[in-house]
């Protein structure tokens, strides 16, 4: 599977591109509607792509296992991870991430304080 560019849209425009492609959905009929306006935006390897991974939705729902799902589809174990945990998750649901505190010193070390370890052996004067 191809890898996509990092660019981003500002969030006004990002809305109104996806309000007129929700609006393109809405007036979906039948399924030759649907697979006419899904061909005249995706390429034939994303259709390809989208269509293994709805396969993969179904073949982890009838229980089939990582190598045989891995095998029929042509993907990696990885692929059929990220398919299974992102049909798992709720789409309202937003990721939260915590903050990280800024005196926990577990996490985080000094910058400027050296990293030696407790035992190290320091010379007191230059080796020669």
């Amino acid at each position: 599977m191809g890898r996509t560019s990092k660019k981003h849209w500002d969030e006004k425009f990002k809305n109104r591109i996806w309000e007129d492609f929700l609006i393109n959905i809405k007036k979906v009929k039948n399924e030759a509607d649907l697979k006419k306006i899904l061909n005249s935006i995706l390429t034939d390897d994303e259709i390809i792509t989208m269509e293994k991974r709805l396969a993969v939705k179904e073949l982890l729902k009838d229980n089939i296992s990582y190598s045989e799902i891995s095998r029929r589809a042509d993907l990696t174990r990885a692929t059929i991870r990220f398919v299974r945990d992102n049909f798992r998750r709720p789409v309202w649901k937003k990721r939260i991430y915590s903050e990280t505190k800024k005196n926990d010193k577990t996490k985080w070390r000094d910058p400027l304080k050296p990293r030696f370890r407790k035992y190290r052996f320091i010379p007191k004067r230059p080796l020669m």
